[in-house]
């Protein structure tokens, strides 16, 4: 089947003159199934990427049963982050409502024909971040359940727009508690994108846990990643199970769009990159302290 992602991806490594420097790729167990990931790096002159304690130094991570989509969701997520740092405080960035969220919340990049399957991933991930806030804060409404994974759980959280926002949550063999998070248009289709996000969370509190253990210090000094030691310990997982047993606040509260269109740059020889961003119903995913569910 002709895929317009390996046409438009063709030239995409920097040998060809593109802006990917590398792309690895290995098995990652996914709850009993295996799956490839892949693992993409721009080139030095186009990241902006720290290094990272737990965070491994991709620029770009894409997970799936098939290689090929694996590399070119890494190479996707890559050029998104490359738009995303060349845009964020550049001159232009009020155009996509950097001033007012000045994250990567809501950028995606697909290589389709047109920007339709972009702006279906923004539009997800901005659902996704709000509703995960939201949540965090006491707004809303959400529903514990099984699910078809041994061992995990999930909070599906109703969405501003429709749909449902999946929290999958796990205690992993090393003692250590694990999340994932996504947007879908169904809990079952949420659920499976969470999922996998989770067994990302795990390898990489696995690779940390393994040097905690064997005196190796590697202290986060990253606020998103200092969040992620926090709930996986046992004070963050008690934490958060509060927060899911309690009663909700008050309701989603209601999202406004602040950008809703492409980022057009170089980027664009290879990928549409979109920007669906909704005003945040507060700062706390940005100012809130290790404590704060939002990572």
């Amino acid at each position: 089947m002709f895929s317009i992602a390996t046409f438009r991806y063709r030239n995409v490594l920097s040998a060809d003159g593109g802006p990917i420097a590398s792309i690895e790729s290995g098995v990652l167990p996914v709850c009993g199934r295996q799956m490839v990931q892949a693992n993409a790096r721009l080139s030095p002159d186009l990241s902006c990427g720290g290094k990272h304690a737990i965070y491994g130094n991709a620029d770009g991570t894409g997970t799936h049963r098939e290689a090929r989509i694996a590399r070119q969701i890494a190479v996707s997520e890559a050029i998104e982050k490359w738009a995303f740092h060349s845009t964020v405080k550049s001159d232009r960035a009020k155009e996509f409502g950097f001033e007012i969220d000045p994250s990567s919340n809501g950028v995606c990049a697909v290589p389709g024909l047109t920007g339709r399957g972009a702006r279906r991933g923004a539009m997800l991930e901005a659902v996704e971040r709000f509703s995960l806030g939201a949540w965090w804060e006491g707004r809303g409404r959400w529903r514990l359940f099984d699910t078809d994974w041994p061992e995990v759980s999930a909070v599906a959280i109703d969405g501003p727009f429709g749909g449902v926002t999946v929290i999958a949550f796990s205690r992993t063999d090393f003692g250590m508690f694990v999340y994932g998070h996504a947007a879908e248009e169904s809990f079952g289709a949420a659920c499976e994108r969470a999922v996998v996000q989770l067994a990302r969370h795990e390898r990489m509190l696995y690779s940390w846990w393994l040097g905690f253990v064997s005196g190796e210090k590697r202290t986060p000094t990253d606020t998103f990643e200092r969040r992620c030691l926090f709930f996986g310990s046992e004070a963050g997982h008690e934490l958060f199970l509060r927060r899911l047993h309690d009663e909700a606040q008050s309701d989603m509260p209601s999202a406004s769009v602040i950008c809703d269109r492409d980022i057009p740059g170089p980027w664009s020889d290879y990928t549409t990159v979109w920007r669906f961003a909704l005003r945040p119903a507060s700062g706390g995913y940005l100012n809130g302290g290790d404590d704060y569910f939002f990572w």
